[in-house]
Order: structure tokens, then C-alpha cells, then sequence
């Protein structure tokens, strides 16, 4: 319990010392988790091979996931400290601003914060001297003003140390639960402790910092004016206490997305994989019913199975782009930056090959039908694909920043009963129009964190439906991007490639003939393209004038039309490809190197 004068002669700072050294701890452990995985794990996996390779790997992964605990760990302590010191400070002052007040007005504040005073209206033989305590009886004389004068101020003193009491109580709750195991092995259940030790902070932590705080619906610029308005220990306070939150606010430097979303990973996956264990046998399948009705399919067999499909395709997806975080230094591969992540619903992962804000060329990459965190594996893959193959050009290599956006709920089916749909998802444009705000406020974000638009040379990819969303997102003003590259395009919504707004000449499209990839003719059939009055060409041959739909792979749409050796739909990321190559060439610049259909 905190009194009267333990609060009056209180130091905060002390409390904010403390918190300081948590902050150092915290740092080093991050930047010793930095040092194992993009420097000793990354040359590891780039110079050497073999069975000790390997079991030395196990062991740094064990290394820097025990170095991540203890940055996620102590970030809470620093925080907890942090706010207590605040809330006491807060406290302190309501105390010394009531004391204060009350001397001003003759009264005398004891020694244990009741308030003494003389009447001026009570002689001898009466005793003319008076004391009141919060919350305590008023005086029997009731006409004295000064009686409510000292209650007031005695009840103003009662509410400070109250107040430094309520703050005692909820952060000593909270510390007590910041403890770990006394062993070098961070378990899952490690993971998933740290996640209620956060949560039980949020709440102790309300007075000092609120998620209501953090910007929600501004624009990327307006993130960065609120996070620079922050001081560095507010910075780290709000990445520890609320990581998803931070971690998804666009415009904020990759590195602090990245550490925040890891620590959202790792709970994350921690979590899913205790729920896993612990779901239980599988029970029967059909219940025998009561005699008069059954066999029939058991409810909870069907609810065992739900759960276990949607934990397992949470935990793929997550381990996909764990797996890409542990491949940094294979072959040169540079340290990934995890710029989003959410595994409810569909999912979501904004991935990045390279810093890009710090990248001389910067590639993004929207999927399209049939994209979510499950099968993040190959979309990621995709991008990597790409940062290898661009190491033949300049620009390429280190100097660029390949990004997998899936950021958006994409269609799942793809053609009349895919997925048990009659009408494909994919044939409707909501997706696309739901997804729009989400990639312009992303590809602004991107731009903002480099610096501003002459600082990095973009490109936009879009696969498949991913090329409707951009073609969608161009609609509502120019897209932060320098050049536009789709593949399989099923229409961008406009019939020419200078209505994307970053001039014709900057539009490159992939499609493999007809009979490879009949997407580009489903997405006219669904309506997907841009109509126009014109002619259709073939090799530059005009006919069939009148009213027609276009899509990015008709000589009409006046989109650059790269050359392909895609087998079908899904192969235009092949390594060594013609059709990667081509890709390659455009998102380093090397515009001349294009090879066209």
C-alpha cells in the first residue's frame, strides 16, 4: 500500500531508470537475434553444406528464437515499468497540487495527508481545532465554510494516493506474471504465456497507452507524423504492448513492422499449435441415433474436423513464411522483412526479399484467385524466384526489393463449380473493389517509407485476379507504382493500358496462347475487361471493328506484350524462365533487355 508520504517523496524516475535498463536488454537481445540470422545463420547457409551445417542451424534457430522471447519479454517489463512510472507521476502531482492548494489557504496537511485547520468561528472553551480525512465525517459544524474547504482538499488527497494505490496493485499483478522458465528451450507454451502477459499489460496499461492512440483509417503520411511525434521508449512501449496493431500500420519503416509482426508470428503459431495439440481424438464419425432415427454424421465429429482443417491450414501458411525468414543468406538471399501478418479468416502476409525501403528497385506482387495465408508458400516463393533471376541485371541483387502482398480476401473458385460455387467468385469485381483501398494505401505506405517517389523505382505486379485488383485500384487516382506488369490477366477494368495512369509506355503484360492460359478469354466472358470502339489486331493486322472488351494481352489494350514460355496459368515464375527474365528486366529498369511476343 502506498500512504501519504510515501507518494510525496516518490522519485518516477527511478521506475523509468529501471525501464531503461529492460530497453537495453531488450535491444541487445534483438540485435543479437539480427546477428545470428542475417549475419552467422545467413553465411552458414551461403558458404557451407553438409550434417554439421545442419545441426548447427537447429541450434542458432533455437538460439535466436530464445533471443526473440527475450526481446518480446523484456519489451513488456520496460513497458510495465514505463507506465507505472507514469501513472505514479500522474498521481504525485494531483497529491502535491492539492497539498499545495490547500497551504495557499492557511490550512496544514499532516504528516498522513489529513487536513487540520482552526475555526475561526469557535472560541474557548470550544475547541477551534479541526482535522478531516478523505471520504471522512463532515464537521458537526455544518454553517463553517471552512469545514468543506479542508473536506474538499482532504478528499482531493484521498483520490491521488487512491489513484497511486489502484496503479500499485494492477502493475504489480502484471509484473508478477513476467517470469520464465529457468531452461535455454522456449517452448510453445513459452509463446503463448507471453501472449497473456501482454494482454493482462494492455489492461493495466490503459492510463499510459491506448490502443485508441494509434491511427486507424489515416492515410500512410499521418502514420508517420504520429509515430515520429513519439518519443524512441513511446516507440518501444507501442511495439511491445500493441504489436499487431503497429505492425499494420503502412508507412511505418520496414524494420519496425518487421519486428513487430514477428512477435505477432510467434505467439501466433505458438497458440495455433497448442490448440492443435490439445483438440483431442478424432470422435465417431456417425452417432447411432436414439432407434428411431440414425446413423447420422456425429456434430462433433464435423466440429473436430473444422477446427483441425482451419488450425492446420493456419499453421501452413505460417510456416511457409517462417520458412522464408530461416532461408535468409541460402544462396545470397537476402533477410526478409515481415510487413504484415493476420491469421483470422483467410489470412494475410506482406513479405518482403530485401529492405525495401531501402531498395534502389522495389517489386510488388498481388495474387490472384485462390490466394490467402494457407498457400503462401508458392506466392512467396514466387517473389524469391524473382530476386535470384534479377541478379543478371544491374539493379537486380542486392539493389532490389522483391514484396509478396497477399493483403486482401482474393475469390477462391475460379470456374462454374470450383469449390462447390455455380458462379465463380472470381467472376464478380467486389473483390476487386474491397482490395483497391487496401493496395493503394499499401503501395503509398511503401513510398513514404522509402522517402518519397524518386527514391526507388517500383513495379506492380499482378497475377491473374491480382492484375483486376490493381486495374481497380488505378480507378481511384494514381497508384504509387512506375510501371505495371500483369501475367494472366483476366482484365484490369479499363481498355487501354494509359488509363492506368503511369503513361502506356510503362505497362508490360504475360499471357501464354489461349490453349496454355484461357484466363485472359474467362475474364472477358465474366466482364472483367475494359470495353472500347475500335478494331482487334492480330500481329498488327486490324478487324472486327466495332464494340469490344479488352484485356492487357490484346494488341488493342497498348500494353507492352512480353514474350512467354509459360505452360499454362501458373508458370510464369518458372527460374530461368523466358517469362521471368522478361519480369526481371523490367523491375530493375533494364527496359532494353525486354523480349517481346
Amino acid at each position: 500500500m502506498v500512504n501519504f508520504s510515501q507518494l510525496r517523496t516518490l522519485k518516477p524516475s527511478e521506475f523509468e531508470e529501471a525501464a531503461d535498463g529492460w530497453h537495453k536488454v531488450s535491444s541487445a537481445a534483438g540485435e543479437a537475434k539480427g546477428r545470428v540470422d542475417n549475419e552467422i545463420v545467413a553465411t552458414l547457409q551461403h558458404h557451407l553444406d553438409g550434417a554439421g551445417q545442419k545441426a548447427a542451424l537447429v541450434r542458432l534457430r533455437r538460439l535466436s528464437r530464445n533471443f526473440q522471447y527475450i526481446q518480446a519479454e523484456s519489451g513488456l517489463i520496460r513497458t510495465a515499468l514505463n507506465g507505472l512510472a507514469s501513472e505514479l507521476r500522474v498521481a504525485q502531482k494531483k497529491l502535491n497540487d492539492a497539498v499545495a492548494d490547500a497551504e495557499a489557504e492557511k490550512f496544514t496537511v499532516k504528516p498522513d495527508g489529513a487536513v487540520h485547520w482552526v475555526s475561526q468561528r469557535e472560541k474557548v472553551p470550544f475547541n477551534p481545532e479541526h482535522t478531516s480525512w478523505a471520504s471522512g465525517p463532515g464537521s458537526a459544524i455544518t454553517s463553517d465554510p471552512q469545514q468543506a474547504k479542508a473536506q474538499a482538499y482532504a478528499d482531493r488527497i484521498g483520490a491521488a494516493i487512491q489513484d497511486a494505490n489502484e496503479a500499485d496493485a494492477h502493475y504489480s499483478q502484471t509484473l508478477d506474471r513476467l517470469k520464465a522458465h529457468n531452461n535455454l528451450d522456449v517452448t510453445n507454451s513459452d509463446w503463448a504465456d507471453a501472449q497473456q502477459d501482454m494482454r493482462s499489460l494492455q489492461k493495466s496499461a490503459g492510463k499510459y497507452l491506448q490502443r485508441d492512440g494509434i491511427p486507424k483509417g489515416k492515410t500512410p503520411a499521418e502514420n508517420v507524423k504520429w509515430w515520429r511525434s513519439l518519443s524512441s521508449e513511446e516507440q518501444a512501449d507501442y511495439v511491445s504492448l500493441f504489436p499487431a496493431a503497429i505492425g499494420a500500420l503502412d508507412g511505418l519503416p520496414s524494420t519496425v513492422r518487421d519486428d513487430a509482426n514477428r512477435i505477432v508470428l510467434d505467439e501466433t503459431q505458438a497458440r495455433v499449435q497448442l490448440e492443435l495439440d490439445h483438440l483431442g481424438p478424432e470422435p465417431a464419425e456417425y452417432d447411432p441415433g436414439d432407434g428411431h432415427s440414425g446413423p447420422y454424421v456425429s456434430k462433433d465429429w464435423e466440429e473436430w474436423h473444422r477446427k483441425r482443417d482451419c488450425l492446420t491450414a493456419q499453421l501452413k501458411g505460417m510456416n511457409a513464411i517462417q520458412e522464408r525468414l530461416d532461408q535468409t543468406g541460402t544462396d545470397g538471399l537476402p533477410p526478409a522483412y515481415l510487413l504484415g501478418f493476420n491469421a483470422e479468416g483467410k489470412g494475410r502476409a506482406i513479405v518482403a526479399t530485401g529492405n525495401p525501403d531501402t531498395a534502389k528497385n522495389t517489386a510488388v506482387y498481388v495474387p490472384g484467385t485462390g490466394s490467402k495465408l494457407e498457400g503462401a508458400k508458392d506466392d512467396i516463393g514466387r517473389m524469391t524466384d524473382l530476386w535470384y533471376d534479377s541478379q543478371q541485371f544491374p539493379g537486380g541483387g542486392e539493389d532490389l526489393s522483391t514484396v509478396t502482398w497477399i493483403g486482401y480476401d482474393a475469390p477462391q473458385s475460379a470456374f462454374p463449380g470450383d469449390k462447390g460455387d455455380v458462379w465463380p467468385e472470381a467472376a464478380s469485381v467486389d473483390w476487386a473493389n474491397d482490395a483497391a483501398p487496401h493496395l493503394d494505401r499499401f503501395m503509398d505506405g511503401v513510398q513514404v517509407a522509402q522517402g518519397g517517389s524518386d527514391e526507388s523505382h517500383t513495379t506492380l505486379i499482378g497475377h491473374s485476379y491480382g492484375s483486376t485488383v490493381i486495374g481497380d485500384a488505378s480507378l481511384r487516382g494514381r497508384i504509387a507504382a512506375d510501371d505495371i506488369l500483369v501475367a494472366g490477366s483476366p482484365g484490369m477494368l479499363v481498355p487501354e493500358a494509359a488509363d492506368l495512369g503511369i503513361g502506356a509506355d510503362h505497362v508490360w503484360s504475360e499471357a501464354a496462347s489461349p490453349d496454355k492460359d484461357q484466363v485472359p478469354q474467362g475474364g472477358k466472358a465474366v466482364g472483367l475487361g475494359g470495353w472500347k470502339w475500335g478494331a482487334q489486331y492480330w500481329h498488327g493486322i486490324p478487324y472486327s471493328y466495332g464494340p469490344q472488351e479488352v484485356v492487357p494481352s490484346d494488341e488493342a489494350f497498348g500494353a507492352h506484350r512480353m514474350s512467354t514460355d509459360s505452360e499454362d496459368h501458373s508458370g510464369y515464375w518458372d527460374r530461368g524462365s523466358a517469362s521471368l527474365y522478361n519480369q526481371a528486366a523490367v523491375v530493375t529498369g533494364n527496359y532494353d533487355k525486354v523480349k517481346y511476343d
